[in-house]
């Protein structure tokens, strides 16, 4: 099945389209996956999609979190797992733990 989407060029003119994930039980969202290089670390950037009725296509409205990797393996093995992470495993990746802070009492 393809389903249309529309992206901003100046989305594209710095960014890759890795891909999209549309979940079964929600027709009108979705989720891009773009990915551009900063440096040396690779960043895959997670954008929440919208169907636009007057466009007939999904369109990005926000972006829902970034992720920094060494390499470009490691991004690609991250995209391959997105799909299949539960709530609080994102919860945790999106709040790593740092055994530098203060005590938690």
């Amino acid at each position: 099945m393809n389903i249309k989407k529309v992206y901003p060029n100046e989305l594209l003119e710095k960014m890759r389209v890795e891909g999209t994930i549309f979940p079964k039980n929600a027709s009108q969202v979705g989720v891009a996956t773009l990915s551009h290089e900063d440096c040396s670390p690779h960043v895959l950037r997670v954008y929440q999609l919208l169907f636009n009725d007057y466009e007939e296509a999904y369109e990005p409205v926000q972006e829902l979190a970034a992720f920094r990797f060494e390499s470009r393996k490691e991004l690609v093995d991250f995209l391959n797992d997105l799909p299949h992470l539960n709530g609080l495993e994102m919860l945790m990746l999106l709040n790593p733990y740092n055994k530098d802070a203060s005590v938690i009492n």
